[in-house]
């Protein structure tokens, strides 16, 4: 049973008719008939229940007459089981025909051989299977914590002639290619005693183009995971740091209404284990994986949030040029012109504008894809935004309602240049002030 496609948000009857044609199928492909005449219902009931009611009916009659017939246990496997609740209008109807259905699962237990649900939410351990043994969650089982990426050792033993011919392409060495592709690809996690995965997908795609890009992202960022966020205060810099979350909490994390935003981050993929610290409260360390899921799930965030028009003085491209000609100038005039375009979330709170003007400056620095470093810690104090390229050190730090100079002054007072000293590059300091009431930068 598919559930990845179809249009759950048109009502509850898509539902119904996805698994209704899949029995059908199944009915077809076995030679068993199944008799709807049978069943008696209420007139008075809700039609879309009656017809929920009869599909609980039609799979335990299915699953008895395939063992009758072949004396053989069936393969239950449904893919992708919590998008239609994801994209429901009408949740608790939907909880409760999949109740109904699934809960077919242990009275026809005998009929069944193996049962396999996969989805990015955790509706499995709330009523949605309460009629039903508990399924046993591998998400967090370190015995199945390679099975869906491709591990070091399977990338060196199966694909090294791809790789070597992706790094002659490339002019650069075999050790160099892995490198980039680990930065691109790798790093997922998922359980801290496992192995680290590649992006399987990702990863395919790559050796094949001998390119590296965003694959796996093209596939879309679910709506439900932007709707949770156009819904939150969150400061995404946080993000970047990576994120503390207690272990216990996230392994037994309940998805029924996507109430939190750090489990659902790392269920649908955009967070993975960096580090656990087992003390008293066990707790993980959750970061993005890679450069194809930090830069793209930003830019997502980016565009979804803080959309304006490319001729307005925005332009991913035109920012890296001046980086790279160290003109700080045209960057503080490119931030001027991409400030005039932005809405922002409340023009009465300063503290939610000061929000937006951080969050988009973060954003910004981390879409260009330099060695970008957001609120970097020093022995005495922090910047705002250090970013590294080939010639230059940027020091950024931005004040609101203040002015420049007391920002610059923090950079020099806590010497924040200088570590950078002695490396050759050119060290820019820039101290920037944000007026909340003109919304732009000022100073």
């Amino acid at each position: 049973m598919d559930f990845a496609d179809g249009d759950y948000s048109i009502g509850s009857y898509t539902l119904v008719n996805k698994i209704r044609t899949a029995l059908i199928n199944f009915e077809a492909e076995n030679g068993i008939a199944f008799d709807e005449s049978s069943i008696i219902i209420n007139e008075e009931t809700d039609p879309l229940k009656n017809e929920a009611m009869k599909l609980s009916f039609r799979l335990d009659s299915d699953l008895k007459a395939v063992y009758e017939k072949t004396g053989l246990g069936t393969v239950f496997i449904a893919d992708e089981y919590d998008n239609p609740l994801i994209k429901s209008v009408d949740l608790d109807t939907d909880k409760g025909i999949y109740r109904g259905f699934f809960s077919v699962l242990k009275s026809a237990d005998k009929y069944i051989r193996f049962a396999f649900l996969t989805g990015v939410t955790k509706f499995a351990n709330t009523t949605v299977f309460s009629g039903n043994n508990q399924p046993v969650d591998i998400s967090f089982d370190v015995n199945f914590s390679a099975v869906c990426g491709i591990t070091h050792n399977e990338l060196m033993d199966y694909f090294s002639n791809e790789i070597q011919a992706f790094a002659d392409k490339k002019k650069i060495s075999f050790d160099e290619m892995v490198s980039q592709l680990k930065r691109w690809y790798d790093s997922y996690l998922f359980h801290e005693d496992g192995t680290k995965v590649f992006n399987p997908v990702s990863l395919f795609n790559a050796l094949q183009k001998k390119d590296l890009q965003n694959y796996w992202y093209q596939t879309g960022t679910p709506t439900f995971l932007m709707q949770r966020l156009r819904s939150t205060n969150y400061d995404y810099r946080l993000l970047d740091g990576d994120v503390k979350y207690d272990k216990n909490r996230l392994i037994n994390y309940k998805d029924g209404d996507f109430s939190e935003l750090i489990p659902l981050l790392y269920y649908s993929g955009y967070l993975t284990i960096k580090s656990v610290e087992e003390d008293e409260i066990a707790e993980y360390t959750l970061g993005f994986p890679n450069n194809e899921v930090k830069i793209s799930f930003l830019t997502n965030i980016f565009d979804e949030f803080y959309h304006s028009d490319v001729q307005s003085g925005f332009n991913y491209l035109d920012f890296t040029r001046d980086f790279r000609s160290g003109n700080v100038e045209s960057v503080l005039k490119r931030f001027q012109a991409l400030f005039e375009t932005l809405p922002y979330a409340n023009d009465k709170n300063v503290a939610l504008i000061e929000r937006d003007f951080q969050n988009i400056i973060f954003l910004v620095f981390s879409i260009l894809g330099y060695n970008t470093i957001s609120e970097p810690h020093f022995s005495k104090g922090r910047a705002d935004v250090i970013l590294i390229n080939k010639d230059f050190v940027y020091i950024f730090e931005f004040k609101v309602d203040q002015d420049a100079q007391t920002a610059l002054n923090q950079i020099n007072l806590k010497n924040y240049a200088g570590r950078y000293n002695m490396d050759g590059r050119k060290i820019f300091k820039i101290g920037a002030n944000f007026s909340s009431k003109e919304k732009n930068l000022t100073d």
